[in-house]
This record gives structure tokens, sequence and C-alpha cells, in this order.
């Protein structure tokens, strides 16, 4: 076991808005779970960017200048057509055709056809795939895919055009990162309920179990570290990630128990160990009190503090190596 590290803070949300043209009241709503576009005229002239979300409205014909200037790389796209139907793809396979209001996801370049695409008002998002994949989807890059649900791509739309329109306070860090996670939660969503399956899968399960355990080994003296803590850094909800230990004889509650037991026996082991109190001890391997330490580390290793020199809690650090 590794001595632990400070893992990197987050990055800090940033956003910023250009442009000022005013935008005429909403004229009204299309029937209940029936797509309707914006009011017009649409906003052209204006991008948002908040955290590593960018939010654009524009014509389908502008999408090839802005992919020679903005490089798209891995990064996702979702698009939302705004006043009709278009066709579009990926940077290979077939296109596929979407009603107004409908959303699909591209990794890499988007293709917009030529039956009206280019002339279509679309609204794109565009955000780096592990924002996505760091919640247990994935995407694989090539073909376009569709999300044909309304429940939540319709929402999604609303909410992502409001926010285009509406001028951001500035500096208020807090709002814009509760922003940018309520649009990355409305698109996952979006996607899960398109294809349950392939997105919750037993590799993705696998992949997310893994990343939360990197996460202990890095912070698990951090007495603050807790699975709700972590859920969040992953981007991805409590349950969902208490969902990925399933089956694994484990939980995540269980591993940072076990991280810290097992350092705080490599500590009582040392020369200098045996001189040193549980307190001591538990503070510097995460534990809150003595008393925490020992009921951990009795429950890990099956023997007290006091006879950690056995050998069955050299057996078991032996087998976590």
């Amino acid at each position: 076991m590794p001595a632990p590290a400070t893992a990197p803070s987050r990055p800090t949300a940033q956003e910023d808005c250009t442009g000022e043209r005013a935008v005429p009241k909403d004229s009204g709503r299309g029937r209940a779970g029936e797509p309707h576009p914006p009011p017009g005229p649409f906003i052209t002239d204006r991008s948002r960017t908040i955290g590593e979300l960018t939010i654009l409205c524009l014509p389908g014909s502008d999408v090839p200048a802005l992919q020679a200037r903005e490089p798209t790389g891995r990064r996702l796209q979702a698009v939302i057509p705004l006043n009709g139907p278009i066709t579009l793809g990926g940077p290979a396979g077939p296109l596929l055709a979407l009603t107004q209001g409908a959303l699909a996801v591209v990794q890499g370049d988007l293709r917009l056809g030529r039956d009206g695409g280019e002339a279509a008002m679309i609204l794109l998002l565009r955000l780096p795939a592990h924002v996505l994949t760091g919640r247990g989807l994935r995407l694989r890059g090539g073909p376009a895919r569709a999300c044909p649900g309304r429940s939540l791509s319709l929402p999604l739309g609303e909410f992502a055009y409001a926010l285009l329109r509406s001028v951001p306070a500035p500096g208020d860090t807090r709002t814009s990162r509760a922003t940018e996670r309520s649009i990355v939660d409305l698109l996952a969503g979006a996607l899960l309920e398109s294809d349950p399956p392939r997105t919750d899968g037993a590799a993705l399960r696998t992949l997310l179990r893994e990343r939360a355990v990197r996460i202990v080994e890095r912070r698990f003296a951090d007495p603050s570290l807790r699975p709700a803590g972590i859920a969040r850094e992953l981007n991805v909800s409590l349950r969902h990630l208490q969902r990925s230990f399933e089956g694994s004889g484990t939980t995540l509650a269980l591993e940072i128990r076990r991280a810290r037991s097992e350092y705080a026996a490599l500590l009582l082991t040392t020369p200098t160990g045996a001189d040193c109190s549980d307190l001591r001890i538990a503070l510097r391997s995460g534990f809150t009190s003595a008393d925490q330490l020992r009921a951990a580390f009795e429950g890990h290793f099956g023997v007290s503090t006091a006879r950690c020199s056995q050998p069955r809690v050299a057996e078991v650090l032996q087998a976590s190596a």
C-alpha cells in the first residue's frame, strides 16, 4: 500500500457569454410532450461556456466552419434541431433522420445532410468524452447515435436554450457547477434511457469500481473521504456507484476502511510504531478516533492493534499487496 497522496483539486468551473442581441419573450408552448421551437429570432451570435460544456445555437451550414475553427477531436457533440427535421451523421456510418426537438449524440465531427439540414437551426452542446465516460457511459466513435425518448431530451433542449439566452452572474462558480451538472445529468439520463443495457453493462461497472478504488488508494488518509464524496467526484449518483460494487464481495465503504486499516498496520509495524499511541496512528491513517481505528482494525485483521505483529496481519497485508 503506497503512502497516501493528495489528489489534485477539481477544475474550477468558469463561464463566459458573448453577444448582446435581445430576444423576444416566449410566445407560447406546444402541447404537452410535443417538441416546439424556441421563440424567434434565434440567437446565433452567442455561445455559453460552463465548465467543460459549451452551448451554441447556429445554422447547420455554420457547423463545418465551427469544427474547422475549434477542432472536435474526441469531444462529444449533442444536437437538437430547433425548427424542423434534419439528417445527420458522425465521422462514419449512415445519416440518421432527426425530428424537431429530438436528440442525437456524435463523438467526433458532425455531418449534416443536404436535404435542409444545412439551413436548419440547431442547438449544439459540446463537451469532452470523459465527462460521460466518468459516469459509466461509453459511446463508440464514428456513427451518430439517436436518443428516441423525449422525457429527458425535451427538457434538456429547453434548459440549454434558456441558458444560452440568459446572462450569467459574474464569478458565481457554485451556480456554474450546479448548472453544468444539471445539463450533464439530463444528457446522461437521455443516453441511459435510450440504451440501458449497453450503458450500464458489467464492463462499465467494473471500470467505475476501479476508478473509485483508485481514489480511495490516493485519498484514504483524508478523514472527510466518504462514498458520497467519491460519487460526486466521479459525476455519478451514490446509488449508481454502489451498484458497481454489487457482486464484487466488497463495498466502497469497506474499501475505505480496508485502506486505512492496512496503512495503520504498516505504521504499527515500523520500528517506531510501538511507541506511537493508537490515536496518533488513527489520525495519520484517516480515522477520526482511536476507537474507530480499533474497531476497523479488528474487523479487517481479526486481531487488535496491540497484537498487530501476529502472522495474521502479515498474511492479510501480503494478500493485498
